[in-house]
């Protein structure tokens, strides 16, 4: 899920000085323009993360429908090769047959019995065939109908895919209206929208992770920590790059807890506590719809994997501008 601290901006971006027809952008059409396209990117991510969920969720119903119907075809196969051989029993003669009755019965009452017998196996085994002939029709339609939905989930991946290249060509043509700017503007515009901390302050929250509520909240900050610098890549969940959910599931995982890669699944993960009572290890969440999440470390800091041609960095945590509230997890 796309989002950095620019995002957390964008609603100051609202009230940058309107566009001018003729006039070259300032910084602050910039600002507000790739603010707005960064919030869009957010919601893009977080609905293509929730998609390639349910492609996942609908392949492994695909694979069970698959093989029940391969199940149920083999004791059906099997279940009418045992009618055959019994039908074929019966009339050829053998002495569990209707003639074989007749020839062995010594009486009339005998004979009836053992008519009655065959008639009753026959027809527990037609009931068998009957029975698995249905379970193998449930089976295909299961079958055919996980397909169907597969194919839906694989589609809506794909439109979803498709519209965040349109999102990026946007945010590329207004990264290279920043390239355009000054040294000293585009420092400028860095320091506003993503106020990472300083190297020398990372190497002590490196060195010195701030006490935690668990065990497994404590390794999910160090593995977080460890992650500062890898660049963000939508979609991913590590080693190398993530995204914003992509870096809390990873980041709990490392602890022994799973998360689904999806902020606004995670939000329904542990019990909410408010932005006072955060702790190292809460999930942070903003917008609505839920677009992105990060990792409380202390101190004021989170953990975030912000936006594309940015890296995971310590960023100050931000109570305003589209939080949305915090979860706390247990390991």
């Amino acid at each position: 899920m796309a989002l950095g601290a620019a995002t957390l901006l964008t609603p100051s971006f609202a009230a940058a000085t309107p566009e001018v027809p003729g006039r070259a952008p300032s910084v602050a059409d910039v600002q507000r323009e790739l603010g707005q396209l960064a919030l869009q990117n957010t919601q893009l991510v977080e609905q293509f993360d929730k998609a390639q969920i349910d492609v996942q969720t609908k392949r492994v119903a695909a694979a069970k429908a698959g093989l029940a119907a391969e199940k149920a075809d083999l004791a059906f196969q099997s279940a009418r090769q045992q009618l055959g051989a019994a039908a074929a029993a019966m009339y050829e003669g053998g002495s569990f047959s209707a003639t074989g009755a007749l020839l062995s019965s010594n009486s009339g009452s005998s004979y009836l019995d053992q008519l009655q017998t065959l008639s009753m196996i026959s027809s527990h085994t037609a009931q068998i065939v009957r029975g698995l002939t249905a379970a193998q029709k449930t089976a295909d339609a299961a079958r055919a109908k996980a397909k169907t939905l597969l194919k839906a989930a694989k589609d809506k991946r794909d439109a979803l895919a498709a519209k965040r290249t349109q999102v990026d060509r946007q945010l590329n043509k207004y990264r290279t209206l920043l390239d355009s700017l000054t040294a000293a503007q585009r420092a400028a515009y860095q320091r506003q929208v993503n106020p990472t901390v300083s190297s020398s302050r990372l190497d002590q929250l490196r060195a010195n992770v701030p006490p935690a509520n668990s065990k497994a909240a404590a390794q999910a900050v160090r593995f977080a920590l460890k992650q500062v610098g890898k660049p963000y890549v939508y979609g991913a969940a590590g080693p190398g790059s993530y995204d914003c959910s992509g870096l809390t599931m990873a980041a709990w995982a490392s602890a022994g807890v799973s998360l689904p890669h999806s902020a606004a699944d995670q939000y329904n993960y542990g019990h909410h506590v408010s932005f006072s009572q955060l702790e190292p290890g809460d999930l942070l969440f903003y917008y609505s719809p839920i677009g992105h999440v990060t990792i409380y470390i202390g101190d004021g800091l989170m953990v975030s994997a912000p936006q594309d041609g940015e890296n995971v960095s310590v960023v100050p945590a931000v109570q305003g501008n589209g939080y949305v509230g915090s979860t706390r997890l247990t390991g």
